[in-house]
């Protein structure tokens, strides 16, 4: 593991340190080695996971390869030196600044907030950073001229023996350990190339130097340490005008290299069984980018791939990282020897082997498991960044994937449930012929339950659906349309203009439009928007859809021919429902009538059940107590209505509390009242069994009724 590391991490040096920066490879391979080093020593000295592997960022070599060359690019008069500051200078400010934002981001527990990045923005991005992989191994390559590039230059001698084996190297390093599942696979691949490496060699009779001025190894590094501290040189001597240039490829690095580090950390709560705190490991990459800056290196995290292959290997304590940690630190110091002999067409395979990762993930699974609409923003990304830059592909997806969010999101119904007034009633109980009304008139109730995020899209169909309703040409015509926004989540502001013309439809038509349940937020936006205005008659506000379905009952039976119920006293309304109407007068003579100002209680949750009452002028409620001075409506009677039938039987603790809306008076019929009825007039409480039964299965059957309306319009 730690060998791996130390070549993996010398390739990486090679990628960002090629072209007009080759010459000073030995000094990136030093920085790379020490981050390496400080990345290892942190991540297992700190995660709370003990078998974990910290290593560079992968996704950031790429990008610092590209940051490498746009700095060549800026500087072309300055001096190598200058040069190699500038980048130097740029490689902390990278590794400090992204150390700091993990650093924030765990502080403040933040580590789930990159979750929300959509998903095919994260795969565009990695297969993004697989195209700049492949084009830095190409930069690696020695005897290429990227300012006067050819395809035939693909093929002289020397460049072909370094990238055909490469390729293959990096093909063998990827479809091999598919095939063969076994954690010495990838160590024997690597031998195996360095051996037939230079078994080529001695059967050509090449000799080490010769194959040094081919390109074909590493190349001479200098003896003893290669690391050398030049920090505060690059910081005091860079040209700051060209590092401060860089902030946008850097920014887009960060981003990439949180989700990146999200999708390692679930890589490697897969393969251990265990969960992560992601929160914590942000902090310890955070700590480990910022040690690791400071020295002039790269920063890093944990490897899924390194991780998985280390607990094949048996790895289950800290000594696996220490062990690494140990290894890069004497490369550091004194192999610089060794290095020299590793074949450059590993440490071009190595950046290969990585870009084809990312394309097998992300251009070839990615096709399997996502939507045809996802998987093109991917792809996108990548021809965009292949083709106009890394910046450019980053900033087209990103505006790709608000594209396609708002087209999704606008094709989903922002309605949960269309119903009306003849399927759905209030929770006001009502004789027999108020319902009969409201079932041949609710037509005249036009009810949407809202949910989701309201925006411009939504709200305009939204808009289209209740005009539609509301000119229908042969459906009854709508009087009230009622809005329930208890499911909504938030109301955007550009949404409000829908709901203005909302208003002006509902007024030229004088249809009522009733909002019911609407959140701080929402009601200040409409207000805003002057779609709600108190001096407006079409316009109204309640606390919930059962105030609203009940102002609008209300309205329908008052246009409706029911007067004379109205002045029927409760004798009149027992007579219509008591199969013996004479023992209705028997039956009043027993009862005991209450008077009740408004706001007092007939009786509170938890009382004994003492009596039955009957309603005979007013209105009652039924209200549950749900603690903290809080009380919900379950139910409201009216003249006639009967309340606590079920406790007749029962005998059960009240379950709830009744209270009167406005001065009423209901009659009372005690449990020591009905038992004396049952035991000297049997006939009476014959009926009033028989009319408690009716009047359970009748409220059953419409409640019944209501369930299946409400399923099928669901």
């Amino acid at each position: 593991m730690g060998l791996l590391t130390v070549i993996t991490v010398v390739s990486f040096a090679s990628v960002i340190f090629s072209g007009d920066f080759s010459n000073a490879l030995p000094f990136g391979a030093g920085l790379m080695l020490f981050s390496a080093t400080m990345v290892s020593l942190i991540v297992t000295t700190f995660s709370a996971y003990p078998a974990i592997v910290g290593t560079v960022s992968e996704p950031s070599i790429p990008v610092l390869s590209l940051v490498a060359r746009q700095i060549l690019d800026q500087m072309p008069n300055a001096s190598p030196e200058d040069k190699l500051l500038t980048l130097t200078a740029t490689i902390v400010l990278y590794a400090v600044a992204g150390g700091i934002i993990f650093t924030l981001l765990g502080r403040f527990k933040l580590g789930g907030f990159v979750r929300f990045i959509p998903y095919p923005i994260v795969g565009g991005f990695l297969a993004g950073t697989g195209v700049l992989l492949i084009e830095g191994a190409m930069h690696s390559i020695g005897g290429l001229d990227f300012h006067h590039l050819t395809l035939s230059a693909f093929f002289q001698p020397d460049v072909l023996l370094q990238w055909v084996p490469a390729l293959i190297f990096a093909v063998a390093m990827f479809a091999i350990p598919q095939l063969i599942d076994h954690f010495l696979v990838i160590p024997g691949i690597i031998a195996i190339a360095f051996i037939l490496f230079y078994v080529a060699l001695a059967m050509t009779g090449t000799s080490i130097e010769q194959a040094t001025d081919r390109s074909l190894l590493l190349g001479t590094l200098p003896p003893g340490s290669l690391y050398r501290f030049t920090t505060i040189p690059a910081l005091t001597q860079a040209n700051w005008g060209v590092v401060l240039k860089q902030l946008p490829s850097l920014a887009a690095l960060w981003l990439i290299e949180s989700m990146a580090l999200l999708l390692n950390a679930n890589g490697i709560e897969l393969a251990a069984s265990r969960d992560l705190d992601l929160n914590h490991e942000l902090k310890v990459a955070g700590a480990a980018s910022i040690a690791s800056g400071l020295g002039g290196g790269i920063g890093g995290f944990a490897s899924s791939g390194e991780n998985t292959l280390a607990r094949h290997l048996g790895g289950t304590r800290r000594i696996v990282g220490w062990t690494i940690t140990g290894i890069c630190l004497a490369m550091l110091l004194g192999g610089a020897s060794l290095l020299s002999l590793v074949p450059k067409f590993v440490l071009v395979g190595i950046p290969l082997l990585l870009g084809l990762e990312f394309f097998y993930e992300w251009l070839y699974q990615a096709w399997f498991k996502l939507s045809r609409s996802d998987y093109a923003i991917i792809v996108l990304i990548v021809v965009v960044t292949g083709t106009l830059g890394y910046l450019q592909g980053i900033g087209i997806g990103l505006i790709a994937a608000i594209v396609l969010f708002v087209v999704n999101y606008s094709q989903l119904s922002v309605t949960k449930r269309v119903g009306s007034g003849a399927f759905q009633h209030s929770n006001v109980m009502r004789i027999s012929e108020e319902l009969d009304v409201l079932d041949a008139e609710g037509e005249q109730i036009y009810l949407l339950e809202l949910q989701g995020l309201i925006f411009f899209g939504t709200a305009n169909k939204l808009l289209t659906q209740i005009r539609d309703r509301i000119d229908h040409p042969t459906a009854i015509a709508v009087r009230f349309v009622i809005l329930d926004f208890r499911l909504v989540s938030g109301l955007d502001a550009s949404a409000v203009l829908s709901f203005a013309k909302l208003k002006q439809v509902a007024t030229s038509k004088q249809v009522h439009l009733l909002f019911t349940d609407l959140s701080h937020e929402a009601m200040q936006r409409l207000k805003q928007g002057d779609c709600l205005e108190a001096d407006d008659p079409f316009s109204h506000v309640f606390a919930d859809l059962d105030r609203g379905l009940e102002w609008c009952e209300q309205q329908v039976l008052a246009a409706s021919n029911l007067s004379e119920l109205e002045a029927r006293s409760l004798s009149e309304h027992l007579k219509a429902d008591f199969s013996d109407p004479i023992q209705v007068d028997r039956l009043m003579s027993r009862l005991e009538d209450r008077l009740f100002a408004e706001g007092d209680y007939l009786f509170h949750q938890g009382d004994p059940f003492d009596g039955l009452y009957f309603v005979g002028s007013g209105q009652v409620s039924v209200v549950l107590d749900l603690g903290e001075g809080q009380t919900k409506r379950i139910r409201t009677y009216t003249v006639g209505n009967t309340i606590g039938e079920m406790g007749l039987y029962r005998k059960t603790l009240r379950m709830a509390s009744v209270v009167a809306d406005k001065p009423s008076t209901v009659y009372f019929l005690s449990t020591e009242a009905f038992e004396q009825i049952e035991a000297s007039d049997p006939l009476l409480a014959s009926n009033v069994h028989r009319f408690v039964v009716n009047l359970l299965a009748e409220r059953l059957q419409h409640r019944e009724q209501e369930l299946k309306n409400l399923l099928q319009s669901s």
